[in-house]
């Protein structure tokens, strides 16, 4: 199974390559490094001792998704760490942020569609768990009384 990472130069898309490879799968990385960088893909490297196949690009870009898409054939699943997440720049900067984690989205999903692929998690902040009262997070535990 090969899952293509959006996001995954970045803190927690790395340490999710290194968690998915470790457990056997191939990956393939797709970030454009607003918010991350390649020295953390060759971290990644250095801790798995694989390569990690990386394309720079535009998820906003419907033309650069396909090609994505198309290079690697082999894709089954994808997981999307690629979405603007700083609560303060958000508010500073709500278009780009709307349209950023829209767009990548619905080009992503569209070329998923095309490319029969069904498998796709989206992270997104875990403030919608408030103050948690024990830690990790898990997915049961009760929404509300966010902190952002």
């Amino acid at each position: 199974m090969s899952i293509l990472v959006c996001g995954g130069a970045g803190y927690i898309g790395s340490h999710t390559c290194v968690e998915l490879m470790e457990a056997g799968y191939d990956i393939v990385v797709a970030d454009n490094l607003y918010n991350s960088c390649e020295e953390a893909l060759r971290r990644v490297e250095r801790i798995t001792g694989k390569s990690v196949p990386f394309i720079k690009t535009e998820l906003c870009h419907a033309g650069e998704v396909e090609a994505l898409f198309a290079q690697h054939p082999d894709i089954d699943a994808v997981i999307h760490f690629a979405g603007l997440k700083a609560v303060g720049e958000s508010v500073s900067k709500p278009l780009e942020y709307y349209s950023n984690n829209l767009i990548s989205t619905l080009y992503l999903l569209d070329a998923m569609r095309r490319h029969g692929v069904k498998n796709f998690v989206f992270s997104s902040s875990a403030t919608v768990y408030g103050d948690p009262a024990t830690v990790p997070i898990r997915e049961d535990f009760p929404t509300g009384g966010t902190t952002n």
